[in-house]
């Protein structure tokens, strides 16, 4: 599963919280659950009936709305390396001319380390002249330079923050214990104190409370809204149903995350089976339109594009737009939050949609 995969259904799990739940479905209600290849999902929902809109207001996610940064074309011989910026360094330092092979390393890194260790293992290979992710599939089996890079956030950010350096010194204590049951004679070098990466650990723990922020934005029904209606209204504004079984509007650049925005809803189950929606036992109270802010290509007009989507929405199927504590929408006032936010964000160096961002966020 992917990262954007898990952020999708956390932001559900936030829908839940923020939208009122009206009327429960049993179990037997669902029990249409399938795994499928995107073209399964499309002669799936043709087989259905529900691959046609009743009509085509496509343009209203029209990309070119969108300022999205080109990308520079990646070299051939990319490599892929720690970031000290994000991450403890830790060298182990092979003998001049040792050779480690990645079967050594499963065994030395074994689901025991990887299950009370959180940390990424990087190596250089000989083969290839480049630094690449050792514990990888397709990737080299023989290494001469091994780092073990452990992801700051992941030992810090806790509900209470405990920052010491006993949660860093552990992983020295474990390696060292690791080395000598292996009978390897590599020492271990960390490249910056653990005073530094505490003080690192700090700045990305604020950074991910000032800024891991998202849009949510909610249709809320009196009653039930029809589902089969539902479905036309929303392939009619252009999303594809696909991923994690929502609605998406899909990013086709290369650039941020794969979903400009996503559609759910906070009646059970959360996502959209067509199977139940063509048995008339999917009618949902609301829908939740949303994205993450710092994984956006281009958050604030995204934004523009995602109010008029769900302003059609409204014209179609009903209801009030609402915020995320279920209070009448202000779209000039979340309009002028989102600009601090970004803005607050690149001050800090931290650019939407970049590939620092996506790793942070």
């Amino acid at each position: 599963m992917n990262k954007m995969t898990y952020i999708i259904i956390g932001i559900i799990i936030i829908g839940f919280l923020f939208f009122f739940v009206k009327g429960k479905k049993s179990k037997s209600d669902q029990d249409d659950f399938f795994i499928s290849t995107a073209s399964q999902s499309s002669d799936r929902i043709e087989q259905l009936g529900l691959n046609e809109s009743s009509e085509d207001v496509s343009h209203i996610l029209d990309e070119s709305q969108l300022q999205i940064p080109e990308i520079k074309a990646k070299e051939e011989n990319v490599e892929y390396k720690p970031d000290s910026n994000r991450e403890w360094i830790i060298d182990l330092v092979i003998p001049n001319g040792t050779i480690v092979k990645q079967e050594k390393l499963y065994e030395l890194f074994d689901l025991e380390w990887r299950t009370n260790f959180s940390s990424t293992i990087f190596g250089h290979s000989p083969e290839d002249n480049k630094w690449t992710y050792a514990l990888a599939g397709g990737t080299p089996e023989t290494y001469d330079q091994i780092q073990v890079a452990i992801n700051l956030l992941d030992v810090f950010n806790e509900e209470i923050p405990n920052y010491n350096t006993k949660k860093l010194e552990r992983y020295i204590i474990e390696l060292e214990k690791r080395l000598k049951n292996h009978s390897l004679e590599y020492e271990i070098e960390e490249t910056e104190t653990k005073e530094s990466a505490i003080e690192k650990s700090k700045q990305l723990v604020k950074f991910n409370e000032l800024f891991d922020k998202d849009i949510l934005i909610g249709l809320q029904s009196d009653n039930q809204y029809n589902g089969k209606e539902v479905w036309d209204v929303l392939q009619s504004l252009g999303l594809k149903w696909g991923d994690g079984d929502l609605f998406h509007w899909n990013n086709s650049s290369d650039y941020a995350s794969d979903q400009h925005f996503s559609v759910w809803t906070s009646t059970e189950p959360g996502y959209f089976l067509p199977e139940q929606v063509t048995k008339g036992k999917m009618n949902p109270t609301n829908l939740v339109f949303g994205f993450s802010i710092p994984r956006s290509a281009d958050p604030m007009n995204v934004y523009r594009v995602l109010v008029n989507s769900i302003k059609y929405c409204q014209t179609r199927l009903g209801g009030q737009i609402i915020n995320r504590n279920g209070e009448p929408f202000n779209e000039q006032l979340e309009l002028i939050q989102l600009s601090e936010l970004i803005k607050n964000m690149t001050d800090n160096g931290i650019i939407p949609g970049s590939d620092n961002s996506l790793m942070l966020y």
